[in-house]
């Protein structure tokens, strides 16, 4: 990837540029989903090693804008950076290599595989890579025990409550220390003790290893534990408030 002399930005082959102190990047992004615009000319900056909460009540775009942040979806218009490597020029497949590789992802449902235990589903992120069994599962047992599940690792997901279903899965979102982890209403109906709980853990966790965390949350409580935040209405940010 090229640079600009003595500007601090990536140029990417379509020409467009991106600050190398930010590890996420949208400018101006726009999503529409039929009639309706999800985005609007949304432009937004992650650095690295920050907890970046995105709040706003339902509709408001918030997960269409992890999605697009994580490549999961490509934008109509705009353009999305991840360091220094522009996602909006990138195909299906080479989106989903790099998240395979860089991202970890969550959310409220703490979606595990049945037919393995809880053990191969935290590891499962270092198992689908050329790395070695005990390795992936050296890494899952620290990551269990970091998140005091390790107990639950021969179990069946099936087996586990909500709680220690959704530590497992903050577990397997961590094992491969990604640069970055996307987590969707992270602590979906959870008690506040355990909710509190668990984003202590996730931030803590995110933050001694550099990891930006980028969360999506219509949750006070949730987003309480973020460095930054950006509240949308109707796919753009809300306007401040009177009080603020």
């Amino acid at each position: 990837m090229p640079h600009s002399p003595g500007t601090g930005f990536a140029i990417a082959e379509d020409g467009t540029r991106n600050p190398d102190n930010d590890v996420l990047r949208t400018q101006d992004v726009t999503v529409t989903r039929g009639p309706a615009t999800i985005l609007r000319r949304l432009s937004v900056s992650i650095r690295a090693d920050e907890t970046f909460a995105v709040t706003g009540p339902p509709g408001s775009g918030k997960s269409a804008l992890l999605a697009v942040l994580s490549g999961v979806l490509a934008p109509d218009a705009g353009q999305v950076w991840f360091n220094s490597r522009p996602l909006h020029t990138l195909g299906e497949r080479a989106r989903a290599q790099l998240r395979r590789t860089h991202f970890g992802m969550m959310d409220g449902r703490a979606r595990l595989m049945p037919e393995l235990t809880v053990l191969e589903n935290v590891a499962l992120p270092l198992l689908l890579e050329p790395s070695a069994r005990d390795t992936a599962f050296a890494a899952g047992r620290h990551w269990m025990g970091r998140l005091d599940v390790l107990d639950q690792a021969e179990r069946r997901p099936h087996e586990l409550p909500t709680a220690l279903l959704r530590r497992a899965a903050v577990a397997r979102a961590l094992v491969a220390r990604p640069d970055v982890v996307f987590a969707d209403e992270p602590a979906l109906g959870l008690e506040a003790a355990e909710l509190d709980h668990l984003m202590r853990i996730l931030v803590t966790a995110s933050r001694s290893h550099g990891i930006a965390l980028v969360l999506a949350t219509d949750d006070p409580k949730v987003a309480v534990h973020a460095d930054r935040h950006l509240e949308l209405r109707d796919g753009r940010p809300a306007p401040a408030r009177a009080d603020a």
